[in-house]
């Protein structure tokens, strides 16, 4: 009986084996159809990307068109533009020339004004040759051909140096303020006092060469100091001292030297005075330009002490 069932199993075993083979191949094939539809679906994707691409370049040619369209209408309604007739034209420049005159003339009336310095009144601070940039606004109008201002609304500080038409024969002459109203001036044998101190303060020893008229030999340099501010002035030992007695500087008014005190004509003489703020045309600030013989190019763009 045992033998009998060992074909039986035998059978069994081949028929299993043959529907495991079947199923495998089922599952093969199922499994080749699965890849089948995913290749399907990758190119149906890359079709699609392929349409987008497709439409987003004929957005791109329609804009370039559109674009190609507008500067067309812009071209032509520049070339459609009438041209400018040579009359307007010329009205054109001469309203420009015109406006740039009356700045220019603003300027020079109102704001800025050069003046060449001439002569050793001012040595050392200044010398003959030497031009200088002078602010006008801080003080007031001072119309050409005027000798005073139309009107005033500064006062200068001492120590300042101004352009002051002269009260002795109406001419431009600098000079550096020393006392303004209500300061009492006076002058001991060349030392000047401000309200009863001396302002020089100290000997510089001889003048230069390059900075003065005079033989270094007979000519000194003296250092002062007025509100804080130092400056430099010129003395000839050749010449007799001077003294002046004390006075008040009254109201609108200024006293003014030169800083060569043995060559300047300023507030010591009694032609000039005191002189009245209307008669200050400004103040200077930079010397731009300096030449005598030759070119001074040390000097060029320096601050007034």
């Amino acid at each position: 009986m045992s033998d009998a069932s060992e074909p039986r199993d035998e059978a069994e075993a081949s028929d299993a084996k043959s529907t495991s083979d079947k199923d495998k191949s089922t599952s093969d094939k199922d499994k080749s159809t699965s890849d089948k539809d995913k290749a399907s679906s990758d190119k149906d994707r890359a079709s699609s990307d392929k349409d987008k691409s497709t439409s987003d370049k004929d957005k791109s040619t329609s804009d370039k068109d559109k674009s190609t369209s507008d500067n067309k209408s812009d071209r032509a309604k520049v070339e459609k533009s009438p041209p400018v007739s040579e009359p307007d034209s010329f009205r054109s420049n001469v309203r420009t020339i015109a406006g740039a005159f009356l700045v220019a003339i603003f300027i020079r009336i109102v704001v800025f004004e050069a003046f060449e310095i001439e002569g050793p009144s001012m040595e050392p601070t200044f010398v003959n040759g030497d031009r200088v940039i002078v602010a006008k606004y801080p003080f007031g109008l001072f119309l050409p051909f005027m000798n005073e201002a139309v009107v005033s609304w500064g006062m200068p500080n001492a120590g300042d140096v101004v352009i002051v038409r002269s009260p002795a024969d109406n001419v431009d002459i600098v000079k550096r303020v020393i006392g303004v109203p209500g300061d009492r001036i006076e002058i001991r044998d060349d030392v000047v006092y401000r309200n009863g101190e001396a302002i020089r303060t100290r000997e510089l020893g001889p003048c230069r060469e390059e900075e003065s008229s005079e033989d270094p030999g007979i000519c000194v340099w003296y250092e002062e100091r007025i509100d804080g501010l130092i400056h430099r002035t010129s003395t000839s030992v050749i010449e007799p001292t001077e003294s002046l007695s004390e006075r008040e500087v009254p109201p609108g008014h200024v006293f003014v030297l030169g800083d060569h005190r043995d060559r300047s004509n300023d507030s010591r003489n009694p032609a000039v005075g005191m002189i009245p703020v209307g008669r200050i045309k400004g103040r200077a600030l930079s010397i731009y330009w300096s030449s005598d013989e030759e070119i001074r190019w040390d000097r060029f763009f320096t601050a007034v002490e």
